[in-house]
């Protein structure tokens, strides 16, 4: 009996764990499939709505951010009259302060 109980934690504790890998790589994903010259409108039913947004006359920039423990992956399109011109993509890491404390 207490084998069986072990099986099926281990099988939840897999399950779980491989339920949540796609959320480690939905932004990247997303973002690979982003095009220069695609609207707003078609970035937004790809990516969703940004986290972040810039915006000087013509020009638009959208940030999206996804959390993992304390590191962020960024991705960050660039806009000119409404249509894509450039995009960056990266991980931010943060760094410990030395009394212990994220920064």
């Amino acid at each position: 009996m207490k084998r069986i109980r072990e099986m099926a934690l281990v099988g939840l504790l897999g399950a779980a764990m491989s339920s949540c890998a796609p959320l480690y790589t939905t932004l990247t994903v997303k973002a690979a499939s982003i095009e220069v010259g695609m609207t707003k409108e078609e970035v937004k039913a790809k990516m969703g709505a940004p986290r972040y947004r810039r915006f000087d006359g013509n020009r638009d920039e959208w940030e999206y951010r996804t959390l993992y423990d304390a590191d962020n992956d960024v991705v960050v399109l660039h806009f000119y009259n409404n249509r894509v011109v450039s995009m960056d993509s990266f991980r931010e890491v943060r760094h410990y302060h030395p009394d212990g404390e994220k920064k």
